[in-house]
């Protein structure tokens, strides 16, 4: 049995393991869908576009026609903290993000805003007695990096390959599917590394002024990209080794300089 359900958890909500929170990342999403939205000209209409501001991210992403999906990233405290609904949270969030909030002046709100809580987590059994999890079934970090559709079609292909040979062998107990678990579970660690220096000052501005020294740039979006899901190479290894250690370097300038260091969204 393959488990493709998605973030529903088809297996981990029967007990077949369990689902457990990231550390950290316990996040909430308000969103909604908004027509005549501003977007790019020419072959850069449909490019997502981010908007960092103190109290999260906004992600806003052109679809087909003139709808576009405007989404805000906060922790979870800062909902459980407010009194009010939703709506107007979500619209006070538009308010304190410059950028966002003058490109949706003469936009329109067509879908009400909805949420997503608590969507970053882990399940315990990738795999077991003649059962496969893959995509967001096995693990949801954040989609700041858009990851997950990659993350579903690698796993689905490794599974896919896991299985022909279990069916070869007439083998289909859970220890023959422990590689599958490691490759997974190592192909998934370098997004989450990312994702959680994502919300760290330091790491941001080095990280949105990217230098092609030592190949770090090509590395980085390697990484992103999925380049490290089945293997990471000498050279990305150690361009991003760099990488890591400039931005712990900028991570002290900061502290030196009495400029904020930790996690945005640490709480």
């Amino acid at each position: 049995m393959v488990d493709a359900s998605g973030r529903d958890g088809f297996l981990a909500s029967r007990r077949v393991g369990r689902r457990e929170p990231i550390p950290g990342l316990g996040k909430v999403a308000l969103f909604a869908h908004f027509e005549a939205a501003p977007r790019w000209e020419g072959r850069d209409e449909g490019l997502i576009r981010l908007f960092i501001f103190p109290d999260g991210w906004f992600w806003w992403i052109p679809f087909a026609g003139d709808l576009t999906s405007i989404g805000c990233v906060l922790h979870s405290k800062t909902v459980r903290g407010r009194e009010s609904s939703l709506e107007a949270l979500f619209h006070d969030m538009i308010g304190r993000c410059a950028k966002v909030r003058e490109g949706l002046r003469h936009a329109r709100r067509v879908t009400p805003v909805r949420s997503a809580a608590n969507f970053s987590y882990r399940t315990t059994e990738v795999a077991g007695d003649r059962f496969l999890c893959v995509g967001d079934a096995v693990a949801f970090v954040d989609p700041i990096f858009s990851s997950g559709v990659y993350v579903a079609m690698q796993t689905g292909e490794m599974a896919a390959s896991e299985i022909l040979v279990a069916f070869a062998d007439g083998r289909f107990e859970a220890r023959r599917f422990r590689r599958y678990t490691k490759r997974v579970r190592r192909g998934v660690s370098p997004f989450v590394r990312f994702i959680r220096r994502w919300y760290e000052p330091a790491f941001v501005e080095i990280f949105l002024r990217p230098s092609e020294r030592l190949a770090m740039l090509d590395s980085v979006t390697g990484v992103l990209a999925g380049g490290a899901f089945l293997r990471m190479r000498l050279r990305m290894w150690g361009s991003l080794t760099v990488f890591f250690v400039i931005v712990r370097v900028n991570r002290w300038r900061r502290r030196w300089r009495g400029r904020p260091v930790e996690s945005r969204l640490e709480w």
